[in-house]
């Protein structure tokens, strides 16, 4: 007997090892030397805010009301969740930071191991998934700081593996593999619900076309899984999706770039960051096809196809953003990327069993032209490292303290934040505001980054009124004409940590403020004040507000720094009472002249319903996820033969 019959064969263990190292070392490489200039946990710039401690965002998401732009009771995204999950090992912009910088070689190695079931040698699916890492539109994202779209890039190989798995055929733990791929494309939704939507219609078109020896009613049972598990982990996100579908087309990180016909064609979604290097895809993709052709090549051309129509709804169909601006068209990396991974997969099919070194070569070519379009472009970008804008420390303190917001300007088409307590982060921009609240936000902005006497007092009265106590100038401007022209409202403080001007407002100000009958009647006819005369902050917290206020003269209003929407409820002495809107947007209850306890609330019932549903489903997900292991049929035990003489 030979003595090395019970070794292990680490031959065979550094083969099956040595092509998904190879992926990651060299994408992990050019990915550091792309990114030298901005390597750190504090990543920021273009459309990425900073995500906040890991109980800020925790606190973000669980919020039934947040103070931002006025206060609103919208959802926050669900990518929040995935943050705070994540994020409890890096913290969470530590995580954000690192998607960033390690999302080529996390990509790569993603592509590589969806890959695992087609019948194809693992150098080449190597080298495919090399390229799919360094597909120009997830560059171009990261340098932009879309972080959805590089969530995006990371996550669709393994749902286009797991929604071809069930439509082929789910197999005996059709379960584990359909809540497996119901929790990557609740993933994938909770950044993109672009992507989200695209891959829904690529599940649901292939049930009803794509014959399959499965059971049928086990394929239903998958698909509909597939489907609604989805969507129950992903709530209350969904309900905000339907009423403003402008996130469907733009995403977490806002419109997209004006960009040409020949940069679509080279995967190039426009903007800093990216070459059309995608044109070598392309033609790959047509010479693979052409050179030996496969059935098997049309579910790759059936995932271009499905990218295509995602890309000519996100650039045809045109939308004003979430939070205000004009009308513009969606960011085109979530449908390039599609495209992309369907013309890898065209490429792919034609390297089905053994490769000559045409085909190498050729892979070797795409890997160049790739890697030179992210070397050449890479690198720019408004994404750095150093985190985002803050303000001094004695003025972030007392706007903490306070409660009160700071409203942030940006100069171009960028709409206006104004955020409670803290400076904006991650997650703020998706949240839905009033109609209203968009035009207002920009009519401050035009009229402090163009001071003109009458509008810019009335825009720092109104700013002052809804609780702001710090403006933040777009970068550049000066802050002198403001203060010369109205010295009483604003005052210039020390700037934010990237040079921004501050400007502190003067009138006094709160959450919740008492406002005397003079003010009062102003209040309900006009937009800003003229006279601040008798306010009196209140010492309460939004959103639920219980005071009791003394005897006084009638005509009295409760003021609340809360923007006027569906839900809020005012009791005085435990009887409803109306809501009054006060400077045309506000918050306000008639207070009596009578010592009286004030009441007002923004319940939030149906939401707590549905993160209960949330919770039900994420526990079903992870419960039927876990592999279990399927009896096998024992052996027979073989009967002994009988001895022979």
């Amino acid at each position: 007997m030979p003595d090395n019959v019970n070794v292990p064969d680490r031959t065979s263990k550094v083969a099956r090892i040595a092509p998904v190292a190879g992926v990651f070392v060299v994408l992990a490489a050019l990915g550091l030397s792309v990114n030298a200039g901005r390597l750190g946990f504090d990543l920021a710039g273009g459309r990425l805010l900073e995500a906040g401690s890991l109980s800020e965002v925790w606190s973000a998401y669980l919020a039934g009301w947040h103070a931002v732009d006025g206060g609103t009771a919208s959802a926050a995204p669900a990518a929040l969740a995935v943050l705070g999950t994540f994020g409890a090992v890096f913290t969470p912009h530590g995580f954000v930071s690192l998607l960033m910088i390690a999302d080529a070689p996390l990509a790569g190695v993603s592509a590589f191991f969806a890959t695992r079931r087609l019948p194809v040698q693992p150098w080449v699916r190597a080298v495919i998934a090399a390229a799919y890492g360094l597909l120009p539109a997830a560059t171009a994202a990261g340098s932009q700081g879309r972080l959805d779209v590089v969530a995006a890039h990371i996550l669709l190989p393994p749902v286009i593996a797991g929604i071809a798995g069930v439509l082929a055929d789910p197999g005996q733990r059709w379960l584990h593999s359909s809540s497996l791929c119901a929790l990557g494309l609740a993933l994938l939704g909770a950044f993109s619900p672009l992507a989200h939507l695209l891959a829904l219609a690529g599940l649901v078109v292939g049930f009803v076309v794509l014959p399959s020896p499965a059971p049928l009613l086990k394929r239903a049972a998958s698909v509909v899984i597939v489907v609604l598990v989805p969507l129950a982990l992903l709530m209350p996100w969904p309900t905000v999706l339907v009423n403003h579908p402008a996130l469907v087309l733009h995403g977490l990180s806002g419109p997209g770039d004006p960009v040409t016909a020949v940069d679509l064609a080279g995967l190039d979604p426009g903007g800093a960051g990216a070459w059309p290097a995608g044109l070598a895809l392309l033609l790959a993709a047509v010479i693979a096809f052409a050179v030996r052709p496969s059935r098997a090549a049309g579910a790759g051309l059936a995932v271009v196809v499905l990218g295509i129509a995602g890309l000519l709804v996100v650039r045809l169909v045109e939308v004003a953003p979430l939070q205000g601006g004009p009308v513009s068209p969606g960011f085109a990396g979530v449908p390039l990327l599609v495209i992309g991974a369907g013309l890898l997969w065209i490429v792919l099919s034609a390297c089905r069993g053994p490769v000559g070194k045409p085909f190498l070569a050729g892979g070797a070519v795409l890997l160049v032209a790739l890697a030179v379009g992210v070397v050449v472009a890479g690198s720019g970008g408004p994404l750095h490292s150093g985190g985002g804008p803050a303000l001094a420390q004695d003025q972030a303190d007392e706007l903490a303290r306070t409660g009160r917001s700071v409203l942030v300007l940006d100069a171009g088409d960028a709409p206006a934040l104004q955020t409670g307590g803290r400076m904006p982060r991650f997650g703020d921009e998706q949240l839905a505001v009033s109609a209203a609240t968009p035009a207002r936000l920009a009519g401050w902005q035009d009229a402090l980054t163009d001071p003109e006497p009458g509008r810019t007092r009335a825009a720092l009265s109104g700013a002052a009124a809804s609780g702001a106590l710090f403006v933040v100038l777009p970068a550049g401007a000066d802050p002198r004409p403001i203060v010369t022209m109205a010295g009483d409202l604003a005052s210039s403080v020390a700037p934010t940590s990237d040079g921004r001007p501050v400007l502190r407002l003067l009138e006094p100000g709160g959450q919740v403020v008492l406002i005397p009958p003079g003010v009062a009647r102003q209040a309900v006819t006009a937009q800003a004040p003229t006279s601040t005369l008798g306010v009196t902050p209140v010492d309460a917290q939004l959103p639920d507000v219980r005071v009791r206020v003394s005897e006084g003269v009638p005509g009295r209003l409760l003021v609340l720094a809360a923007e006027q929407e569906d839900g809020w409820r005012a009791q005085v002495d435990g009887k409803p009472v109306p809501i009054v809107p006060a400077w045309g947007h506000q918050v306000a209850v008639a207070v009596p002249t009578t010592q009286a306890e004030v009441t007002l609330e923004h319940p939030s019932t149906l939401r707590d319903v549905l993160l209960l549903v949330q919770i039900a489903a994420a526990l079903f997900t992870l419960l039927t996820a876990v592999p279990t292991r399927l009896r096998e049929p024992r052996p027979l035990e073989p009967t002994a033969e009988p001895a022979h003489s």
